[in-house]
């Protein structure tokens, strides 16, 4: 070998590092992420792999929670408003008016006494506060024109057996009196007898008709009268006793009035004393349209409240589905939730008022 100069060979130091255990912060050109804290805003889950991963909890938005809750307590409390309101409007409050029409004996048992309807007024009904224990009195008018009274009055009759299982007995109309319904009254179960007439004036004969129920509905006729023979036949094939009693309503016009004479004139056949009261019922031909102005707006006012009742309580089931479905709406399916608990305090007192008020 030359002695020619040659460099110091290099000294290769190792230091070699000593591992304490002790964390060691790395620090790099990018900041590492914080690790989240499991009691704050996030959960710790375990993945399928095995690795740990942090979760963001699902934030309790409080205005989804009133959104939830309001919508359907609305709609349950606004129609106990709107029944209060109705209720308050009621159209046919102190609308009609009674007059009384003194009728005084003028001969026998007929009365009569003076009656002007304004020409302003409408007739709404007119009562005779006199009746017995198988007869009362009903009133009928005509427009403003005529009103006319009527005497309707039950009547029972025996009917006496004949040959084998037929019953007979006398019975006929006097002037001014129609028939207005029979009854056999004969009470065996499965089995129900009534009477089929012309409802016309002229009626003058009717026939009885026998209804069973079993396995199937059968009707048959078993009984007739007709004013000719004055004479009522029942023979429905079954042996009843020694009589069977009828029950035959009567209709019989008593009382009339016209605009045109002015004069009310009834007579019943009955002796009422010197005198007697009639009530006849009018209104006001614009108070009337006014009530009817006022009813068409309380029925709307209930119409919307029903629908509010019975939409209530399914919108609350539907945020309550949509709440715990959705992501992010828990807030608002719990108010749901507490919304459809309180619909059997709140929501059904609402309907009972919207109820109230309808009547």
């Amino acid at each position: 070998m030359s002695d020619e100069y040659e460099p110091d060979t290099p000294v290769l130091s190792v230091e070699t590092p000593s591992l304490t255990g002790a964390p060691t912060m790395l620090t790099g050109s990018e900041a590492s992420a914080a690790v989240p804290n499991g009691t704050g805003n996030y959960d710790f889950i375990t993945g399928p792999d095995g690795q740990t991963y942090a979760v963001m909890k699902e934030p309790f938005v409080w205005k989804k929670f009133f959104i939830g809750l309001g919508i359907p307590l609305f709609l349950m409390i606004v129609p106990i408003i709107l029944a209060m309101i109705a209720e308050s409007m009621n159209p046919w409050d102190d609308s009609y008016e009674w007059e009384h029409v003194d009728l005084e004996l003028v001969n026998g048992t007929e009365y009569a006494g003076s009656y002007t309807l304004d020409s302003d007024h409408n007739i709404e009904w007119c009562d005779v506060q006199e009746g017995g224990d198988n007869f009362w009195y009903s009133c009928h008018y005509d427009g403003n024109t005529e009103m006319h009274i009527h005497k309707n009055s039950q009547n029972q009759i025996d009917l006496i057996r004949g040959n084998n299982t037929s019953y007979y007995a006398n019975f006929s109309l006097e002037s001014g009196q129609m028939f207005d319904g029979c009854d056999i009254l004969i009470w065996n179960y499965g089995t129900h007898f009534w009477c089929d007439y012309d409802e016309s004036p002229s009626s003058e004969q009717f026939i009885i008709i026998k209804e069973t129920w079993g396995e199937g509905q059968d009707q048959e006729q078993v009984g007739h009268w007709n004013s000719t023979s004055g004479v009522i036949h029942f023979d429905d094939g079954e042996d009843h006793g020694t009589n069977v009693e009828i029950e035959v309503r009567i209709d019989q016009e008593v009382g009339q009035w016209t605009q045109e004479e002015g004069i009310f004139r009834f007579d019943s056949g009955e002796d009422h004393g010197a005198s007697f009261t009639l009530e006849v019922e009018t209104i006001d031909m614009q108070v009337e349209e006014d009530s009817h102005s006022a009813q068409d707006t309380v029925d709307v006012l209930l119409g919307i409240s029903w629908i509010m009742c019975m939409v209530a309580p399914l919108i609350s089931i539907g945020m309550v589905i949509y709440g715990f479905a959705a992501s992010g709406g828990k807030a608002l399916g719990v108010g749901g939730a507490v919304a459809l608990a309180s619909f059997p305090i709140i929501g059904l007192f609402g309907c009972v008022a919207v109820l109230s008020a309808g009547f």
